[in-house]
């Protein structure tokens, strides 16, 4: 009988436990969840001005952040240029170009969610599956590239008369900066005709999450293995 009792006891006692390891998992989870939720949210919305809460520095800094950040991909296309190289014509398609990176994220969910500690320090991950308008890596893809190569050199032959009259004319900057701006103009058109004949995409990353133990708060500190899925055709 007193073994029955000591054991009973035990099992009173983990019953007891049980439910309190439960809740603290499902509330650690479920703000782990809530962390990769709103980032996943401040990516889509083309707007950094909160993303610090919830990521670090190097995430925030990072190639999956930028991506969907218009301002930096109007620096990334005019670096080395200055505000007086860019006419009117050429501000406002670049403004028009940066817009549709701006809305590129359609949608997105967050699922598979794992927690683990180690070293007294309390790590999670979350896979966040995303559906794009457009592919991702259209950009530096080869048909983007290999239309830019055709189009700077029909560029070469059909206006290096009218070039060579403007820099004897109105000299070198104002030759240049007339390269400069039709140059610019005809990839951005290349770009836009390769996303009008994008397809919807869909994409899985891994979050990696971190919690701080002061603030009781959630931080993705890594973003990893994002790989095409499948086309919104299915194929």
């Amino acid at each position: 009988m007193n073994y029955l009792k000591k054991y009973l006891g035990v099992f009173l006692a983990a019953l007891i436990t049980i439910p309190t390891l439960t809740g603290c998992t499902s509330q650690d989870k479920s703000a782990v969840s809530d962390s990769a939720n709103t980032f996943m949210a401040i990516v889509a919305s083309d707007s950094t001005e909160d993303i610090n809460n919830y990521a670090t520095a190097d995430v925030a800094n990072g190639d999956f952040v930028q991506l969907f950040n218009s301002n930096t991909l109007v620096d990334q296309i005019t670096a080395g240029a200055t505000t007086t190289d860019l006419d009117d014509q050429s501000k406002q398609e670049l403004d028009e170009f940066a817009s549709l990176f701006s809305s590129m994220i359609k949608s997105y969910s967050i699922s598979d969610v794992k927690l683990d500690k180690k070293d007294g320090t309390y790590t999670a991950t979350a896979v966040a599956t995303f559906k794009t308008s457009f592919d991702m890596d259209l950009l530096g893809g080869d048909s983007a590239s290999s239309k830019i190569d055709e189009a700077i050199a029909a560029y070469n032959t059909n206006h290096s008369e009218e070039i060579a009259t403007l820099y004897e004319s109105e000299g070198t900057e104002a030759a240049e900066a007339k390269i400069y701006n039709d140059m610019l103009r005809i990839i951005l058109d290349i770009y836009e005709d390769e996303i009008d004949n994008s397809q919807e995409m869909t994409y899985a990353i891994v979050l990696n999450l971190e919690k701080n133990s002061e603030t009781d708060t959630w931080l993705v500190t890594g973003v990893t293995n994002y790989n095409e899925s499948n086309t919104e055709s299915g194929n």
